[in-house]
């Protein structure tokens, strides 16, 4: 994980507190503060988005997508532990395991947003 071994991440949608704080982070245990300061800010997102998309619908698909949100974050939840679970130091496991967690809700608000605003253009 590439991201985890010096440099800050490169991806335009990790806040720019984020990686401002990660490239001056001296060690994993720094790195870890900036990527659970980073998780929150994610999480508040993604949880804005959902409500957001879960706004433009109605009925069943409201129900669809309240329940494959819970689903979608015990998923995520799995995999990125799995994911963690090969680093043998502990800091470093926690630290990929939130990383992941990071991505996974990246791209999961950006479907939130695609949902939302098909919804929008079709009003």
């Amino acid at each position: 994980m590439p991201a985890l071994s010096g440099a800050a991440p490169a991806s335009s949608d990790f806040s720019s507190r984020f990686k401002a704080c990660y490239a001056a982070a001296g060690n994993d245990e720094s790195k870890s503060a900036c990527l659970a300061a980073e998780l929150d800010t994610q999480d508040k997102a993604v949880a804005a988005a959902h409500q957001a998309a879960a706004q433009a619908l109605a009925g069943p698909d409201k129900q669809k997508l309240a329940d494959d949100f819970v689903e979608w974050k015990k998923s995520i939840l799995l995999d990125c532990s799995l994911q963690a679970d090969s680093q043998k130091v502990a800091i470093v496991r926690e630290n990929t395991r939130k990383y992941c967690l990071i991505e996974r809700s990246l791209a999961h608000r950006s479907a939130d947003e695609v949902i939302r605003q098909d919804k929008a253009l079709k009003r």
